[in-house]
């Protein structure tokens, strides 16, 4: 398994991804579940990036498809992402595109589970991150 190292920058994407969790709650407790669902996603693709970064990955797409591609590439196919978690960034990734793009509203059941694949992912890569003693 690759050595994972930290950088300013996975640091700062970190961060970012944070904010987004935190305007999503936010968001979600003004019943705005599209912006919700929306910062939840933002938060899970920082973090992926920020997982990417630490692998030494440094040229990132440019496309929502194309990131979700070369994560399961390097973090899911080598085990060193669980699989079971990985599938639920595709669930959030078709639920952002249907929000996005379809003249529907998100209702609030799938608003709260985008929280909730948030939380677990920015978990799961904290756990990663952190310096083995």
């Amino acid at each position: 398994m690759t050595e994972l190292f930290s950088t300013e920058e996975v640091k700062m994407l970190l961060e970012k991804s944070k904010r987004k969790l935190k305007r999503a709650r936010e968001a979600f407790d003004d019943e705005d579940y599209d912006s919700a669902l929306g910062d939840a996603y933002r938060c899970v693709e920082l973090t992926m990036r920020a997982l990417l970064i630490a692998r030494g990955i440094i040229r990132l797409p440019k496309t929502h498809g194309g990131l979700l591609q070369l994560f399961a590439q390097n973090l899911v196919e080598t085990k060193a992402f669980p699989r079971e978690l990985a599938k639920k960034i595709g669930k959030l990734a078709s639920y952002r595109a249907r929000a996005d793009y379809e003249p529907i509203f998100t209702q609030r059941e799938e608003a709260e589970e985008a929280i909730r694949i948030g939380e677990d992912i920015f978990s799961k890569a904290q756990e990663m991150l952190r310096p083995s003693a």
